[in-house]
């Protein structure tokens, strides 16, 4: 008897859409995309592009209600329209309840704190004279309630004198911590409640631009502080209880202790490399989650460092790329370019994953790429 095809459906084309539909070219599916910027980096690897609004209530309902599932790869979604379509049979990965929780920074906070998952201590605002009522909390990070990505919607506030540039709506006031590292670890849950988790990784940011600059993974750290943070990472998603991949993203302090920042409900940058660097990628492993297949194997075949791939200082407009040569060169190098036509200062534009078995050879490399390769214009 003939399997039917499942019909899959992916709200958001960028460039991690772009990258789980690469994962998809290995599986008999047939998937959608739904975005708005019919260029999207995802727009031609769906076999159905459909051009709408993903904030919008109709358009994500009529988008999903002939799909067997649906996903997402950015959390600013109708979570109404996807409350609807589970109700109707549609399965939603993760779950619309913990869309919900994970969308508003306020609501993921309090869920911590109700869970007893380890997190910096916070304040909530509900605008900028509740914040200034508060001075007493800084050296503290503000955070809005929703509509914040890739490091807008956070502003660090050290002291009084900072506190205009808070945020005239909800908010998360949180303490700051004394940061030795901030990892990532990814955990895929299967709909029986079986999960992987993927080696830690170890991210550091562009202080500029408060963007991923580049990622060690795994991350060096004692072995027991490595088994706390997966311990944690299982307990977040355990807590959510839906099925589908997570990224915690998590603080190590000066002393060993690890504090959960936030929870990505999809596949995120820190697991790009992934890719290449382990056994089961973590976009193949959300496959395997949807269709309902035996989890992957989430070992590191080597360790690995990622550098995203940004828009320079200065250019917008056509993307030009210098110095790919140099780096396709370079021995267990791998190009990732998300096909936008179109760069800016910082925007995020692909990223190269590179191996080795020599942490200060994967520094090396790392060093040698931000030099060498420039998005202009």
């Amino acid at each position: 008897m003939d399997q039917a095809i499942l019909k899959i459906g992916i709200l958001g084309g960028g460039q991690l859409g772009r990258m789980l539909l690469q994962a998809a070219a290995n599986y008999v599916i047939e998937t959608f995309v739904l975005e708005n910027d019919s260029n999207c980096p995802a727009a031609h690897l769906c076999n159905h592009f459909i051009k709408g609004d993903i904030k919008d209530f109709s358009t994500v309902y009529n988008f999903g209600k002939d799909l067997d599932a649906l996903t997402i790869e950015i959390e600013a979604v109708n979570v109404e329209a996807l409350e609807k379509l589970e109700s109707e049979g549609v399965k939603i990965y993760p779950k619309p309840a913990a869309i919900k929780i994970i969308k508003n920074k306020i609501n993921q906070k309090e869920f911590y704190r109700q869970h007893q998952i380890p997190s910096p201590d916070f304040i909530v605002t509900e605008n900028i004279n509740e914040l200034k009522a508060h001075t007493t909390f800084l050296p503290a990070v503000h955070k809005i309630g929703q509509g914040g990505y890739d490091g807008k919607g956070v502003q660090v506030l050290r002291n009084e004198d900072a506190i205009n540039k808070g945020f005239d709506a909800p908010s998360v006031l949180e303490k700051m911590v004394d940061i030795q590292k901030e990892i990532a670890v990814i955990v895929g849950m299967n709909d029986k409640g079986e999960t992987a988790v993927y080696p830690a990784t170890e991210m550091i940011f562009d202080p500029e631009l408060n963007l991923l600059d580049y990622q060690i993974s795994p991350a060096d750290l004692p072995e027991n502080v490595l088994n706390k943070a997966n311990d944690i990472a299982l307990q977040v998603v355990k807590s959510f209880n839906s099925p589908g991949l997570f990224a915690i993203e998590m603080f190590v302090d000066k002393n060993n202790n690890v504090l959960v920042n936030e929870t990505a409900p999809r596949v995120h940058n820190s697991g790009h490399h992934t890719i290449e660097a382990n056994f089961c990628s973590q976009y193949d492993m959300l496959w395997r989650i949807m269709l309902n297949y035996p989890l992957g194997n989430t070992a590191a075949i080597l360790p690995s460092a990622i550098v995203n791939v940004l828009g320079d200082d200065g250019y917008s407009g056509n993307a030009k790329y210098e110095g790919l040569n140099e780096v396709l060169k370079m021995e267990n190098a791998f190009m990732h370019l998300y096909g936008k036509t179109q760069t800016k200062p910082g925007r995020k534009m692909g990223h190269v994953t590179v191996m080795s078995e020599n942490k200060n050879e994967l520094i090396e490399k790392v060093k040698t790429i931000k030099q060498s390769l420039k998005v202009i214009a």
